[in-house]
């Protein structure tokens, strides 16, 4: 009996590595697909949130507008671009109680590490709006981008204090140069 228990010892060993070989393969082919998926829906997701990315980079100072709007009439979105917790939040606070209509209040969706005190972000036809906003912080800095609602994104950057006193005068940023004249 010990003879044919060896002869078939061989054969079965070779079964139970084959299911092992078998198991192993779809592990890593699982893996494989959970990877692909994971990376691609980054990649989704990361896409979408860069809505108001800029167009150009450049930064620029729009002109006091000659009849600002009022802060009831600007939807601002309140962002954070600094490693302080709750700063966007408190400002948000901030500029409800100044009349603005906060919209969102978030961390930085561009993920942009900024030295200044705040970039207002923008669309060009909409400087009027974006020089209000960026009255709130004194050295803010005007960034056109290419959206296409009427929105202005404050974002805070490290070199944040404090906001201007409420009814500040509306200035042009210092050391940026003025923005092109929006046509059409």
């Amino acid at each position: 009996m010990p003879a044919e228990e060896r002869a078939v010892d061989p054969a079965a060993r070779r079964r139970r590595w084959k299911r092992i070989r078998t198991s192993v393969t779809l592990l890593v082919l699982v893996g494989f697909v959970v990877g692909a998926a994971w990376y691609s829906w980054n990649n989704v997701i990361d896409q979408s949130e860069q809505v108001a990315a800029p167009t150009s980079g450049k930064t620029c100072a729009p002109g006091a507008p000659a009849d600002p709007p009022a802060p009831a009439d600007i939807q601002v979105n309140i962002y954070n671009s600094t490693s302080r917790a709750g700063l966007a939040a408190s400002i948000g606070d901030k500029m409800r109680d100044r009349g603005f209509v906060v919209v969102d209040v978030d961390n930085d969706p561009l993920d942009k590490t900024i030295e200044h005190t705040a970039e207002v972000r923008s669309n060009t036809a909409h400087q009027p709006a974006a020089m209000v906003v960026a009255a709130t912080v004194p050295g803010a800095v005007f960034v056109p981008d290419d959206r296409t609602e009427a929105t202005v994104d404050l974002v805070l950057g490290q070199a944040f204090k404090a906001m201007a006193k409420p009814g500040a005068p509306l200035a042009t940023p210092s050391g940026v140069p003025p923005c092109e004249p929006v046509t059409g």
